[in-house]
């Protein structure tokens, strides 16, 4: 409880000397929350002090060991004044009896933990006298050629850093040539070396011992390689444009020769005419005088 609730319990018991008490507590009247929070803030030695304050308060002091077993005693109830209000009844006493469940504290919280933790390390060192011998390969894998140095005449020393921990390999003479001819080769590769872990750096990393070396071509995406690519010219396209046809040129008309006696020209027939009677024509009479 914070030290704040403590000091007003004791600043209570100071304004109610008969009814606060905290080494002999006695059991409060039934309501009398409802008498001291309109003290708050109100009393002379209550200034500063919130009705929330007030509650925290009543509950420690009724929430204690000691009141509780005065409430499971029995007997009368006390007001402000330090005079009698009320009775424990038998309920409030049997219930003053029940224990309490505790709360889980920190230590608790942190108990099934550590028995996890207890029980993982039993479990651990029984498997551990069960275990059976086995062999360790360790795959590491680089796609750039690194930088080495000589180590002796028929091999070279480089190192890697992997996983926060720097791995060196020490290599024959031919395979490092292959290594290096594989990475000139191919525009994209990747090396697997394995090998057994051995002696251990000084930065906690390790030698690798026997490494074997195995190269591969990586080749790029197809998305990757359409992309890398010249794009492909399209042929040009050759339209063919269609040249208006040649006018035609007026054609001269052939007149027949004329002869000597020309028969009148009679119009062509049409569709209907065809279908009608031919119309015969006759000579007209003319009335008019000759010598006029």
């Amino acid at each position: 409880m914070p030290e704040s609730i403590l000091a007003l319990v004791d600043r209570l018991a100071a304004i109610f000397p008969e009814c606060f008490n905290r080494p002999s507590p006695k059991p409060l009247k039934i309501g009398i929350g409802a008498e001291l929070l309109p003290l708050a803030g109100n009393h002379p030695q209550l200034e500063g002090v919130s009705r929330k304050q007030i509650r925290q308060a009543l509950a420690f002091y009724t929430g204690s060991n000691a009141y509780r077993k005065a409430v499971a005693a029995g007997g009368p109830r006390y007001g402000l004044n330090g005079q009698p209000d009320g009775e424990v009844t038998p309920e409030q006493q049997e219930f003053a009896k029940t224990p309490r469940k505790k709360k889980a504290s920190a230590t608790a919280m942190t108990e099934p933990a550590t028995m996890v933790m207890a029980d993982m390390t039993e479990l651990l060192q029984e498997v551990i006298a069960m275990a059976i011998p086995a062999k360790m390969d360790i795959t590491i894998k680089i796609n750039e050629l690194p930088n080495c140095k000589p180590c002796s005449p028929q091999t070279v020393l480089f190192a890697v850093q992997a996983h926060n921990r720097t791995v060196a390999i020490e290599l024959r003479n031919k395979t490092w040539n292959n290594l290096k001819e594989a990475a000139q080769r191919y525009p994209q590769w990747v090396a697997a070396i394995t090998g057994q872990p051995g002696a251990a750096l000084p930065d906690g990393g390790f030698r690798l011992d026997n490494p074997a070396v195995q190269v591969f071509e990586k080749k790029p995406k197809p998305e990757a390689a359409a992309s890398d690519a010249p794009p492909i010219q399209q042929p040009a396209k050759v339209e063919a444009k269609a040249e208006p046809a040649a006018k035609s040129q007026p054609v001269a008309k052939v007149e027949p020769a004329a002869s000597s006696a020309a028969a009148p020209a009679v119009p062509s027939a049409s569709p209907v005419d065809s279908a009608l009677p031919p119309v015969i024509r006759r000579p007209k009479l003319s009335l008019k005088n000759k010598d006029s």
